[in-house]
């Protein structure tokens, strides 16, 4: 089998977004030959309805799980790349950095974020001036919209590398891991922080898009306006003024799960809470926020990144849609301001521990602030946004919280032998729209013995994929639905586990090379398995139903305890 990690791509074309959750939102001329990602010997594995699985007994002759080689991720191992002319945004004299845990804690009224379709007149205007300053300012000033937008693709485009004398020279990049949430948080503070202080207002706190709320999931009517400074013309027309879809739903097709709600805005709604609550209430930390940055080794990427985070940037698309230009686009900072909302609902109002890792709390970054100073800031130092002098404006009511799934009433369930797990030699498989793929996994027998797991030990599939980070990939995950049945289930179902969904990298950058991404992904189980009665069962069928994307792998796929 071919060694697929390293595999180096170019990234020529910019994206493009269309309608529905299909290819077209990111269209890409690729070479038929590339699907491959250069491998050979596929034909084995390439036909439809495989069942393939990845075998726990030691005949499979699987290679252990790699382990994960960190660095210690601060200011002082990450450096800017500036080859193909990219100017490296907001560079600094290391000798006039400040520590932001020697600054005094904030004084006065705190900062509060409002839902962006609730602003009035008066506080629209006072964003609107706020951006109109900002873009005003001269590009070399670290405080412009150009470079705070930089900032985004520098660290998320991979322009940044770890140079460290403990590990190889490696891209880096916020995403696909546990740095995902701190990062962002950062980031926006200083954004929000900038605002405020170029309308002399240090009370002004930075809208959010309340996504996860029904009367949120239109984007927000602020954007939408063409002589606004907040407006960006390179958007998905049909998606300015339309209720998202968080589930990125195909149109509807044979054998995909139940098709989006075209024709039905309360259906649609509901189907967005439910994955909302699939999101916010996996059972470790691990789980939502990722798993650390790996200079070796398979980064995984969590909940709060892949869900509707993701969704978001896909669906208001074209700069949006692409990491290299989404901060290009206003409403990407009222996205992150509600990411960031989740993560501190996540941590309040449900009251679930963050990461006990102190390699992650000491992760530090160096961002300006609204002085033109340039401020380390840890991860320690954010996980308390009443420390950080702002708070966000909440109705009393969450939703997605009453939305736990239920088993599809509609699924017809004769006798069938359950499939035979297969050894990992058959893997990797390439995913392929229009073909689903079935894999059978066994379980670990700590969890079938005690007829289920636990939420502080809880079951999740892991799948371990190979992607092109220039492409849009959506693929969905089945449990326990018989072959020709997958349309009978939806996101209100137990049996459909969620979803993987990658945003693309580094469209129209000249050409510039990336490389392959090698990442894994958790879909929680445990309550699947108490809804489906089958906590006892040795083994458990999935099914993936690839949405978009052409260039994907999966390379394993397993059940563990975390």
């Amino acid at each position: 089998m071919a060694k697929l990690q390293g595999r180096r791509l170019s990234c020529r074309a910019a994206a493009t977004a269309g309608s529905g959750g299909d290819d077209s939102v990111v269209r890409r001329n690729i070479d038929r030959r590339d699907v491959l990602f250069g491998l050979t010997g596929f034909a084995a594995v390439t036909t439809t309805n495989l069942g393939l699985a990845l075998a726990a007994d030691a005949d499979a002759g699987a290679a252990a799980e790699p382990l994960c080689a960190t660095v210690p991720i601060t200011a002082e191992v990450l450096k800017c790349n500036a080859e193909g002319g990219f100017h490296c945004p907001a560079e600094y004299d290391a000798t006039k950095v400040v520590d932001f845990s020697s600054l005094p804690l904030p004084s006065g009224p705190p900062r509060v974020r409002r839902p962006a379709h609730k602003l009035d007149d008066e506080y629209i205007k006072k964003f609107e001036e706020a951006v109109r300053r900002m873009k005003e300012l001269d590009d070399e000033d670290p405080r412009s919209f150009k470079n705070q937008s930089g900032i985004h693709e520098a660290y998320c485009d991979a322009h940044y590398r770890v140079v460290s004398a403990a590990s190889p020279e490696v891209n880096f990049d916020v995403h696909y891991s546990s740095i995902f949430a701190p990062w962002h948080r950062m980031y926006i503070y200083f954004f929000e922080r900038i605002l405020g202080d170029l309308i002399g207002d240090p009370t002004f706190g930075l809208p959010y898009w309340n996504w996860d709320s029904p009367e949120g999931m239109v984007m927000p009517s602020i954007f939408a306006n063409e002589s606004s400074p907040l407006y960006d013309e390179l958007r998905t027309p049909e998606h300015v003024r339309a209720f998202m879809d968080l589930n990125l739903g195909p149109a509807k097709q044979p054998n995909l799960p139940e098709p989006e709600c075209t024709d039905d805005i309360l259906c649609l709604i509901d189907n967005n809470l439910y994955s909302m609550y699939r999101q916010m209430t996996v059972d470790t930390p691990e789980e939502f926020h990722g798993g650390k940055f790996c200079t070796a080794g398979k980064k995984y990427t969590g909940s709060l990144e892949n869900g509707a985070h993701t969704a978001a940037h896909i669906w208001v698309g074209q700069d949006m849609g692409n990491l290299r230009t989404a901060a290009r686009d206003p409403v990407f900072y009222s996205n992150h301001s509600n990411v960031d909302r989740m993560w501190h609902l996540r941590s309040t109002k449900l009251g679930m521990p963050d990461l006990p890792y102190q390699e992650w709390l000491d992760t530090s970054f160096v961002f300006y602030d609204e002085t033109k100073r340039p401020v380390r800031i840890r991860v320690q130092d954010v996980l308390d946004t009443s420390k950080l002098g702002y708070r966000f404006e909440e109705k009393k009511k969450l939703e997605w919280m009453q939305k736990r799934p239920k088993p599809s009433s509609e699924i017809k369930r004769p006798f069938i032998a359950q499939r035979s797990v297969t050894p990992a030699s058959a893997f990797p498989v390439p995913l392929k729209k229009g073909q689903n793929e079935y894999v059978t996994v066994e379980r670990p027998e700590k969890a079938q013995a005690g007829g289920g797991s636990t939420k502080k030990a809880p079951e999740v599939l892991v799948l371990d994929l190979t992607v092109d980070p220039c492409e849009y990939v959506k693929f969905d995950v089945l449990v326990n639905v018989p072959r020709g049945q997958e349309d009978k289930v939806g996101p209100k179902n137990s049996e459909y586990a969620g979803s993987f969904t990658h945003v693309p990298h580094g469209g129209g950058d000249g050409g510039r090379m990336m490389e392959t991404q090698e990442v894994s992904y958790r879909l929680k189980l445990r309550e699947i398995i108490e809804d489906l009665k089958c906590g006892r069962d040795k083994r458990l069928d999935f099914t993936i139903v690839p949405v978009a994307g052409q260039k994907t792998l999966v390379n394993s796929v397993r059940i563990d305890i975390l």
